[in-house]
């Protein structure tokens, strides 16, 4: 398809609803060849000035992009750093990359160990060779052997970096990887207020049913402004407890203006 024929397609569709499962974009024709279409109006950021319903294109584009895997894998990777900016895309991102299944997996890797990418970035990459654990069975164990190489071979410097790849290998209930863990411990390589001290990885694995000692204050340890009163590492888990506002929503701040065009920004 060309490209405007691809927008007229993606863009009579609108805003999303919270919580629904996403439409079958199959049905619309759309095959490998239109995959750098796809990514290129995933990138298109002229879309996000719109007040019409073609805002959504981008969004429409990412998730037409799940039937089409891994075709467009390599380009969408390739703008990782744009989709970072982008609450939505934190969320779904992974969830589209997932579905190239074990051909992801190599690229994420190293994208993950590229310090070159963006800082904000690298955990999108991160995110998504997660999700592939999720989402294939059969690609769990890869998946946590390429994450404890990730923690091996991180900047040693890179601490939150380390800390988010243990909080992930937490999450994936990862036993196996304990090991790589109480190494990177030793070393004194992580961020604790990321994924906790060695006694609640533990705890978050499963592998102790209480703390020996009292949880360190993480916020102090890392020196962080005052500003910052979140004490909680990221092995527990944070769970969306209302739904997502939507971008055409009023601000719930109460200025009167769209949420995209207020507190969004």
């Amino acid at each position: 398809m060309d490209k405007q024929t691809i927008i007229n397609i993606l863009a009579v569709l609108g805003e999303p609803p919270d919580n629904r499962p996403w439409r079958d974009y199959s049905a619309y024709g759309f095959t490998a060849q239109d995959a750098p279409t796809l990514v290129a109006l995933v990138a298109d950021s002229h879309f996000l000035e719109s007040e019409e319903a073609d805002y959504w294109v981008p969004l429409h584009s990412w998730r037409a992009l799940l039937h089409l895997m891994p075709a467009g894998l390599h380009e969408l990777m390739g703008i990782f750093d744009l989709l970072a900016e982008d609450d939505w895309a934190q969320d779904e991102i992974p969830s589209v990359i997932a579905a190239a299944g074990s051909v992801a997996m190599d690229p994420l890797v190293a994208y993950v160990l590229d310090m070159s990418n963006d800082e904000f970035a690298i955990p999108l990459a991160l995110q998504s060779l997660v999700e592939i654990g999720k989402k294939h069975g059969k690609l769990r164990k890869p998946v946590i052997e390429r994450l404890v190489y990730c923690l091996q071979h991180t900047a040693k410097q890179d601490r939150g970096l380390n800390g988010l790849i243990v909080a992930e290998l937490v999450d994936l209930q990862a036993v196996g990887a304990m090991p790589a863990i109480r190494a990177a411990f030793a070393e004194d390589v992580l961020d604790c207020s990321v994924c906790g001290d060695l006694e609640d990885v533990e705890l978050g694995m499963g592998l102790r049913p209480q703390r020996d000692t009292p949880r360190p204050n993480y916020q102090q340890k890392r020196k962080v402004s005052e500003a910052d009163e979140d004490e909680e590492p990221l092995v527990e888990q944070v769970i969306r407890a209302e739904p997502k506002i939507g971008r055409n929503d009023p601000c719930p701040c109460g200025s009167g203006k769209k949420y995209k065009k207020c507190c969004m920004q």
